[in-house]
C-alpha cells in the first residue's frame, strides 16, 4: 500500500462508490435539521435517519457521503490522550432498501485490497454471532480464512438503539503489528490495547425492534456504513493517531510556530498542543456551519472549545489571541473537501476574534479568583472539610468572566479538587429554564407529524407561488385531538380543527416568513377559518382553522383562498429583507450574513453578524440604499436553478442550511441574489417605501434590524403625526413647523426656572443651617450638626453639607433627607474635624446601620441610603456618642 493524504483518501472512496451507481452528496451541515434529538450531527447517518425510517424519499437509493460530524461528551480527555478528537470526518455508503450483504462486503474488501492495496493478511474480520450469511459470504465469496475471521455477540456486533431499525454488523480490523500490542498469548481482534485497530464498520438494519426483545424482519433492509478517514488515513500513512496525519499535523505545526514549543518533548506541552489543534479543527466548521457562541446548547460547545483552546494557549506562554492565526491553515488543509470553509473565511475569522479578545479580557482576573478559591478550598481540606468548590463560585465564574462550567471542574480537577455542580444548576435554572422554551417554541409540528404519521398519501404540493386560489381535496380532517372522517359546527364554531389538503396555495411558515392566512370553502358550503400553517417532515401542509359553518369531511372539494392584501404585506416585507442585507453588506462589509429573520404583513426583523452597534449614520445610508432600489424599480425574478449554476450567479445561502441539487434563487435584477422559499414582489418599486424602526443587539455578535414598508410606512407616519399634533396642541403650537422651536424655547425656560429653584434652595438651606448651629452639640471641642429635612433630594443634602464646611472647620454634620419615598444620609467633616482623625466614609456607615442602611464616601463627605424610617431619630441620637469614640 502506498501513503496517501487524508484529502486524496476521501476522494478515492466518494469516486469508488459513485462507480457502483452511488449518488455523491456533499456533507450535511453540523447543526442537525428538524432533529431535536441531536445537538449536533455525530454520525454518517444521522443526517440520513428520515430516509432510512422511511418519513421522505431520498434523492437516490444508494448514498455516499463524507460526514463532518463532531462529538462532545470527553471535550476534558482530548489532548490528554492523543485518541480522543471532537471533530471527524466519516466516510459512508448507505442503501436505503436497495443493495444489502452481497454487495456492500464484496464492495467494502474491493476497495480496502484493490483501490488501497491494503495487504489481505492484515485485515480481520468479526461478525455477530448469529449472522452465518455475513460469515458465509466473507469465507465463501471473499475467501477470507477463518483465522481471520471472528464471532462477536450483541454487545459488539449489533447495532440497536431503542426501537425501530436496527441489526447485525461486520466489522473490518487493520493489524498494525505485535509491536503495538500488549504481548500476551491471547491477544487478537478485541483485545483492548492498541494492535488490531477497528477501520470499517457494515451495518445491516435487517430488523424492526418494538424494543422489548421482539425483532421482525424488515421486507427491505438498509444498508448503513461508516468508516472514519482520520483512521483510515492513520493505516495509510503509517502513523500512530489522528494529530500526526498530515492535515492534522499541518494544524499541530502551527501550533508549534506559534507558542515556539516542540511537540514531543515535554508530556504537558503536549497536551495543550493536541487542545489547541482538534479544538480549532472544530470550530472553524462549527462557526462556518452558523453555530455562534452562546450560553446555551451547541453555542456553548463552539464557547467551550474556544476558551478551552485559549486558555491551553496561556499555558504554552501564548499571551495574546492567536486562534485566528490558525484558521487559514484549517481551512488551506480541509478546503478540498469542503470550498465553502474558504467562502466563509473572513466571517469565520471575525466570530472567533470576538470570542477569543472577550475571553482574554476576563481571563487574568477570572484566573486569579479561581486560584484564590482552589486555595481556600486546600486550606479548608487540610482542616478537614470536604475539598469541594461551591456552585456559586463557579457560577459567579461563569457569569462574571466567561468561565464554562466545564473548564472551572478541568482546572479544579488538575488540583484534585471536585466542583459542586448541584448548586450551579440551581443558579442557572431560569436561564437553561428559558432557552429551553424557546427552543420548545421553534419545534416544527410535532404534534402534526404524529397526528398524521399514518396518512397514506403523497406530500402536499404548494402552487402558491402562482395563485392564490386553488382546487383542492382535503385528505384528512383531525378535531385537534385525533382523526375523523368529519367536523361540524353542531355546538357552534369549532377552534383548533386541522386539515390536509392534497394542494394548497397556502405558505407554510418556514425560513422566518410566517403563514398565510384565508379561508377553505368546501363544495357542501363548510367554511373554515385558516389561522395558520405549517408543515411536517413528510411534507404534509397542516392548516389550523376555525370551523365556522357546516361539516367538513374526509374527501371533500374545496376551494382554498389565501389572504391576498396580507400575503401582499408579507411578500413586501420579505423582498425589503433581501433588500436590507445586500445594503447592510454594502455598508458594514462583507461580513454580514443573515443570522435569522422574521416577516410578517407588518413588519420585518433581521438577525445579522456584526460586532458593534450599527451608528446613527451607517443606518441612515442603509436605509437610504434600500429606497433607492425600491424607487429604481428593479425587477425581481425567480428561477429554479442547479445548486453550481446557483453559486456561479454569486447568490447567498444561509449557514448551517442543506440545499438539494436544484435551489429557487430569488435575483433582484443582479444587485441582489439569494437562495430562498419565500414569497416575493415582482418589481421593488411594489414596497413603496422602506423605513428602519430600530437596531439592537441580540447576542454577542447578533445585531437585529426592525423595519416595516408599504402602508406600514403610512401607518407609522400617521402615528407619529397624530403624536406630534397632540404635542403641539399640549404646547399651544398652532404650526408644526414651529414645534422644534418651541421645545428648544422650553428647555431654556426649564433650565432657567430651575437654576432659580436652586438659588432659592441654597438660600432656604442657608437659613436652615443657621439654626442647625444653635442647636450644635460640642463633643471634644467639634461641633455636633444633626437634622432630618423632609422633601430634600441627595443634592440638596450635599450642597448643605458644603455650606456647613465652609463656615467653620471643627465641625461634623449628619443630615437626613427624604425625596420620593428614599431616604438618604449626608455626613461631612471640616478640615479641623479630619485632622483630629475623623472620617466621613467611616462615620457614615456606623450611622447608618442603624437605620437599616449602608454607604460610603470620602474622608470630607460621604453618603449612605436608608431603609427604616423609624430609626431615624435613634440614628441621629447615636451620632455624638459615635464621634466621641472615633476620637478617642
Amino acid at each position: 500500500m502506498q501513503w496517501t493524504g487524508l484529502n486524496e483518501l476521501r476522494e478515492k472512496y466518494l469516486s469508488f462508490f459513485e462507480s457502483k451507481g452511488h449518488l455523491r452528496l456533499g456533507s450535511f451541515p453540523l447543526v442537525p435539521k428538524n432533529d431535536n434529538s441531536l445537538l449536533l450531527i455525530n454520525s454518517g447517518m444521522a443526517p440520513m435517519k428520515k430516509w432510512f425510517l422511511g418519513q421522505e424519499e431520498p434523492p437516490c437509493h444508494r448514498v455516499t457521503t463524507c460526514q463532518k460530524c463532531i462529538r462532545t461528551p470527553d471535550i476534558e480527555r482530548v489532548g490528554i490522550t492523543a485518541r480522543h478528537g471532537t471533530f471527524f470526518e466519516m466516510l459512508g455508503n448507505f442503501s436505503f432498501q436497495d443493495y444489502f450483504k452481497e454487495e456492500v462486503i464484496p464492495w467494502a474488501w474491493e476497495f480496502l485490497t484493490q483501490v488501497l492495496e491494503i495487504p489481505a493478511d492484515l485485515l480481520y474480520i468479526s461478525v455477530y454471532e448469529e449472522d452465518d450469511e455475513a460469515w458465509d459470504i466473507w469465507t465463501k465469496k471473499i475467501g477470507i480464512p477463518e483465522d481471520h475471521m471472528v464471532r462477536f455477540g450483541k454487545e459488539d456486533n449489533f447495532w440497536e438503539h431503542g426501537s425501530g431499525p436496527c441489526g447485525p454488523c461486520s466489522e473490518i480490523y487493520f493489524d498494525r503489528g505485535p509491536e503495538h500490542g500488549c504481548g500476551k498469548p491471547g491477544c487478537k481482534v478485541g483485545c483492548d490495547c492498541d494492535r488490531y485497530m477497528e477501520v470499517w464498520n457494515l451495518v445491516f438494519s435487517q430488523f424492526d425492534s418494538d424494543g422489548k426483545g421482539h425483532y421482525e424482519r424488515l421486507a427491505r433492509p438498509n444498508i448503513d456504513t461508516g468508516m472514519g478517514l482520520e483512521r483510515l488515513a492513520c493505516v495509510l500513512q503509517g502513523v500512530g493517531n489522528l494529530f500526526e496525519v498530515d492535515t492534522v499535523r499541518a494544524i499541530l505545526n502551527h501550533v508549534e510556530k506559534i507558542s515556539g514549543k516542540t511537540y514531543g518533548k515535554d508530556d504537558k506541552t503536549d497536551i495543550s498542543i493536541r487542545v489547541i489543534t482538534d479544538h480549532i479543527r472544530s470550530t472553524v466548521f462549527m462557526v462556518s456551519d452558523g453555530i455562534l457562541p452562546s450560553n446555551e446548547g451547541r453555542g456553548y460547545v463552539l464557547r467551550r472549545l474556544l476558551r478551552r483552546a485559549a486558555r491551553h494557549g496561556r499555558m504554552l506562554g501564548i499571551n495574546r489571541p492567536f486562534l485566528t492565526e490558525l484558521v487559514e491553515t484549517v481551512i488551506r488543509e480541509n478546503k478540498a473537501g469542503y470550498p465553502e470553509l474558504e467562502e466563509h473565511a473572513d466571517y469565520i475569522k471575525k466570530v472567533i476574534a470576538t470570542e477569543e479578545e472577550r475571553f482574554y479580557k476576563t481571563i487574568d482576573q477570572g484566573m486569579n479568583i479561581l486560584s484564590g478559591l482552589i486555595e481556600n478550598v486546600k486550606k479548608a481540606a487540610e482542616a478537614g472539610k470536604e475539598a469541594i468548590l461551591s456552585g456559586i463560585d463557579a457560577f459567579k465564574l461563569n457569569d462574571t468572566f466567561g468561565f464554562p462550567l466545564d473548564l472551572t471542574k478541568e482546572i479544579a480537577a488538575e488540583e484534585g479538587i471536585l466542583v459542586d455542580e448541584e448548586n450551579f444548576k440551581a443558579e442557572m435554572k431560569k436561564q437553561k429554564e428559558k432557552a429551553r422554551k424557546d427552543r420548545l417554541s421553534r419545534d416544527i409540528s410535532g404534534w402534526a407529524e404524529d397526528l398524521f404519521a399514518d396518512l397514506d398519501a403523497a406530500a402536499t404540493v404548494f402552487t402558491g407561488y402562482d395563485k392564490l386560489e386553488d382546487k383542492a381535496t382535503l385528505l384528512a380532517i383531525s378535531d385537534g385531538e385525533e382523526l375523523q372522517e368529519a367536523v361540524s359546527t353542531d355546538e357552534g364554531a369549532k377552534d383548533g380543527v386541522l386539515v390536509v389538503l392534497d394542494k394548497t396555495p397556502f405558505y407554510a411558515e418556514s425560513g422566518g416568513q410566517v403563514a398565510d392566512t384565508g379561508s377553505i370553502v368546501t363544495a357542501d358550503g363548510a367554511r373554515l377559518e385558516v389561522k395558520d400553517v405549517k408543515k411536517t417532515p413528510k411534507g404534509y401542509f397542516v392548516h389550523t382553522c376555525t370551523l365556522l359553518e357546516g361539516t367538513a369531511k374526509a374527501g371533500d372539494s374545496v376551494i382554498a383562498s389565501v389572504s391576498k392584501g396580507r400575503r401582499s404585506a408579507i411578500a413586501r416585507n420579505h423582498t425589503s429583507a433581501h433588500l436590507l442585507q445586500k445594503a447592510l453588506r454594502e455598508v458594514l462589509g462583507s461580513h454580514v450574513h443573515q443570522a435569522g429573520s422574521y416577516e410578517d404583513d407588518e413588519r420585518m426583523r433581521f438577525d445579522f453578524t456584526h460586532f458593534s452597534a450599527v451608528t446613527p449614520e451607517e443606518l441612515a445610508l442603509v436605509e437610504q440604499i434600500v429606497n433607492e432600489k425600491i424607487f429604481e424599480a428593479l425587477d425581481v425574478t425567480i428561477q429554479n436553478l442547479p445548486l453550481a449554476e446557483a453559486k456561479k450567479m454569486g447568490a447567498m445561502a444561509l449557514f448551517g442550511e442543506k440545499y438539494g441539487e436544484v435551489v429557487r434563487v430569488v435575483d433582484v435584477s443582479g444587485w441582489s441574489t439569494e437562495f430562498c422559499g419565500g414569497t416575493h414582489v415582482k418589481n421593488t418599486a411594489q414596497l413603496g417605501c422602506f423605513k428602519i424602526l430600530s437596531e439592537s443587539s441580540v447576542a454577542a455578535g447578533i445585531r437585529r434590524i426592525e423595519a416595516t414598508t408599504g402602508f406600514g410606512v403610512l401607518r407609522l407616519l400617521d402615528e407619529r403625526t397624530a403624536m406630534l399634533e397632540q404635542i403641539s396642541g399640549t404646547l399651544k403650537v398652532n404650526n408644526l413647523k414651529d414645534l422644534p422651536l418651541r421645545a428648544v424655547s422650553l428647555v431654556a425656560e426649564n433650565k432657567s426656572l430651575a437654576k432659580e429653584l436652586e438659588a432659592e434652595k441654597a438660600a432656604a438651606a442657608a437659613g436652615k443651617i443657621d439654626g442647625l448651629f444653635e442647636n450644635a452639640v460640642d463633643v471634644n471641642g467639634i461641633k455636633i450638626l444633626t437634622a432630618y429635612f423632609s422633601g430634600t433630594a441627595p443634592e440638596a443634602l450635599r450642597g448643605m453639607s458644603e455650606k456647613v464646611r465652609e463656615k467653620t472647620s471643627n465641625v461634623v454634620s449628619a443630615l437626613v433627607g427624604s425625596d420620593n419615598g428614599k431616604l438618604t444620609l449626608a455626613v461631612s467633616c471640616g478640615k479641623g474635624a479630619l485632622d483630629m482623625g475623623l472620617k466621613a466614609g467611616v462615620l457614615v456607615k456606623q450611622i447608618a446601620v442603624i437605620a437599616g442602611g449602608n454607604g460610603g464616601g470620602k474622608p470630607d463627605f460621604a453618603m449612605a441610603g436608608l431603609k427604616d424610617k423609624t430609626k431615624i431619630d435613634e440614628a441621629l441620637n447615636a451620632v455624638a456618642g459615635i464621634v466621641a469614640n472615633q476620637l478617642n
